[in-house]
């Protein structure tokens, strides 16, 4: 089941177990409060269960299950929902048949989800439901950007849906964001135009280029140079892409060695809290493939500051620069040493 389609799946009935899968931040939380939703506001005291396999409230695959057995309090029509926060390591396979056994016979009145289990995908998508939460295409997110604002009762051109879309980069979180943000400033006419396209939504370049980094980071340099070559041909200049690189990952590496509370982080650094969420979670990506993550963090952005004065002194061209930045940082995250 992708995520985009769980709200409409979800009205089919709810399934005993859920597995979310993918890359896609956003889409995973999108679904995971999407599953939140069934369960009444006033009910989520005692029907939401967040359990833990691995950190200090650590719990056990029999403590989920008997969690999930328990009646609800609320009665009969009531859920529950189990969720099993993101865990690290392989099920054994006595918590596979456990699984398997409760799964054979579930208990009507919750379902469980895996958050985040990557080492557990394979034994666990065949005993739940899987939430594909991969990265949107452009007609995915036409399609759920229509659906969104029809139902709602706003009008909106198919073009300025389009619009949108790319202008957001085709980051389901930011499509999602500024549409709610649209259809709020449209509330009295119930129609979304152009001027209030152009007014609201800017082409958020910042962005653009924390994508270009997340890509990078997962190893994904071809789709990494893809994003660079539209933000070339759109105009950009490689002057200013090579010193929004450099920004990036100072913020990054200053938000991975900060010990601030993250109310402080955020204020300091001007970013949102979805911002810095993001952030955290692009650094402990990397920090769990390679030890030496933030030491090489701090060593990119001498290099990067190095390359952007050669830049503005003329000792090199623009283009050269952000070749040889794209070069390090590729290098970087494959575990080379890069070289000028």
């Amino acid at each position: 089941m992708r995520a985009l389609d769980i709200e409409k799946e979800i009205k089919k009935g709810l399934k005993p177990g859920y597995i979310i899968m993918g890359d896609d931040e956003y889409l995973k939380r999108f679904a995971k409060e999407s599953l939140l939703a069934t369960i009444p506001k006033e009910e989520r005291m005692f029907s939401y269960i967040p359990m833990d396999l691995e950190g200090a409230n650590k719990t056990d695959i029999g403590s989920v299950i008997a969690a999930a057995d328990t009646y609800s309090m609320f009665g009969a029509n009531s859920m529950k929902m189990i969720d099993v926060q993101p865990f690290s390591r392989d099920l054994t396979k006595d918590e596979v048949k456990r699984l398997s056994e409760y799964f054979d016979n579930p208990s009507e009145d919750a379902f469980i989800l895996f958050e985040g289990a990557e080492k557990a995908e394979d034994a666990l998508v065949g005993l739940c439901e899987e939430i594909n939460c991969n990265k949107c295409n452009d007609m995915d997110l036409y399609i759920f950007v229509d659906k969104r604002r029809a139902k709602m009762g706003y009008k909106m051109d198919s073009q300025l849906e389009k619009d949108l879309i790319k202008l957001c980069s085709n980051d389901f979180g930011r499509v999602v964001g500024e549409l709610e943000k649209l259809m709020l400033f449209a509330y009295d006419t119930k129609e979304i135009t152009r001027e209030m396209l152009d007014l609201l939504v800017p082409a958020n370049l910042d962005m653009q280029v924390y994508e270009l980094t997340n890509e990078l980071s997962k190893g994904e340099n071809g789709k990494a140079i893809d994003i660079l070559n539209k933000l070339l041909t759109r105009g950009e200049k490689p002057s200013g892409l090579l010193s929004i690189l450099y920004t990036t990952y100072r913020r990054i590496f200053q938000i991975a060695i900060s010990q601030a509370p993250d109310d402080v982080i955020a204020t300091t650094l001007k970013i949102s809290s979805g911002a810095l969420f993001m952030n955290r979670k692009l650094i402990q990506q990397n920090k769990n493939k390679d030890i030496k993550y933030v030491p090489k963090l701090k060593e990119a952005i001498k290099y990067l500051g190095s390359l952007e004065y050669d830049m503005k002194t003329f000792k090199i061209t623009e283009d050269m620069a952000l070749s040889l930045a794209m070069s390090y940082l590729i290098s970087m995250q494959s575990g080379k040493n890069a070289k000028r």
